[in-house]
Formats: C-alpha cells, structure tokens, sequence
C-alpha cells in the first residue's frame, strides 16, 4: 500500500514536470525565445567538468570547484556566469527594443521619442531640475521633458501642444480618447526605456 502511495507520488510529480515545460516552452507566447535562450546556455555549459566536479567527497572541494567553474575568468575573458547573464540580458533587451520600436510607430513623431529617449540617458544634472519642476505642480514629468530646452532635439509648438493636450485629456480621462491613448504610449515608451537603460547597464557591467 506505501508503495503504491509513492508510485502514485512519484506519476504526479512527472505530469506536474512535464506540465511546467510544457507551458514555459510550448503553449506560452514567447516559448521559442526562452527554448532557443535555454538551448544557448546549454550549449556554453561544460557538463564534464561539472560532472568531475560532482564526484568529490568533501563538500568543501565541490562547492570551490563549482564556484570556480562559474567564476573564474581564464586569460582575463569574462567568466561562465557572465556569459550567462550576458544572454539573458541580451535577449530581455532584444525584446525590450521590439517593444519600443511598436510604441514609437504608434507616436509617429520620432523627434518626440527621440526628446523621452535622451532625458533617460540623460545625467541626473539635467535630469532633476525637470523632476523638480514637475515636483512643484508647474506641469506633468513628460510635458517638463518635452518642454526642456537641455534635451535635444527642440520641439516646436504644435508638438509640445499635442503632447500637454494628451497629458490634459489623461487628467480628466473623459476628453478627446486619441490624446489619452497618447499619453498612455508615452508613459509607457518611457518606463521601457528606463527598463532597458538599466538592463544595457547590467550588461556593461557584467562584461
């Protein structure tokens, strides 16, 4: 009867398994890009020498050894672990840009994206006195970035007209819709590229 019990656990445990991988790299909507990230973290793991590693008796010498698998940077190249997280920050920004570029066909104006995509980049010199004028009730962060004569490119009029009409109509919520689409792709063109400035930098790190 315990026997059968731990069979019985033992089938559960195999469908849940196979159900997970299932999901994370068949039915999900971005399986092929986490199968294909899987298969290239695969291809740079060196199974022998982990397997070597495995046999040793003292705790100790395998938990070294397995650090210095991952960590250890031969002839000053970057170490396993870096590669791995280099992949992954890669792909996440790959996607990240995918989306960006989505968001900025939906703005159509690019002197716009490029204005958001500069106050990102931007040093936190430039960056805060348009966070404190936005702070202080003058306006929104996005119309105060717009606005700013320390980013390139200049707006001009219509622009920044449209931009503060979109940033109103996000305000009441009620008025013109196209203006509050707007704003709503604006706001998230910028938290993805805040998104990406602080994956690109991982990565420089990471290298």
């Amino acid at each position: 009867m315990g026997k059968d019990r731990v069979c019985s656990q033992f089938a559960f445990s195999h469908v849940r398994i196979a159900a997970v991988i299932y999901h994370l790299f068949v039915a999900e909507d971005n399986s092929a890009e986490l199968f294909s990230q899987a298969q290239r973290i695969h291809g740079l793991m060196p199974y022998s020498i982990l397997k070597n590693i495995l046999r040793f008796s003292n705790p100790m010498a395998m938990l070294r050894g397995i650090l210095d698998l991952f960590l250890a940077q031969p002839f000053g190249q970057r170490s396993l672990l870096q590669r791995i997280l280099s992949i992954t920050l890669n792909d996440d920004i790959k996607k990240l840009q995918k989306n960006l570029d989505i968001l900025k066909e939906k703005i159509g104006d690019d002197a716009l994206c490029e204005k958001l995509k500069n106050y990102i980049f931007a040093d936190v010199a430039i960056q805060d006195p348009i966070r404190q004028e936005a702070a202080n009730g003058e306006t929104d962060l996005i119309t105060a970035i717009m606005r700013s004569e320390d980013l390139l490119p200049a707006l001009d009029g219509k622009q920044i007209i449209r931009i503060h009409s979109a940033f109103m109509a996000w305000n009441s919520a009620v008025d013109e819709v196209h203006s509050l689409s707007l704003m709503l792709i604006v706001r998230t063109l910028k938290a993805l590229s805040q998104i990406k400035r602080q994956r690109c930098t991982a990565d420089s790190h990471s290298s």
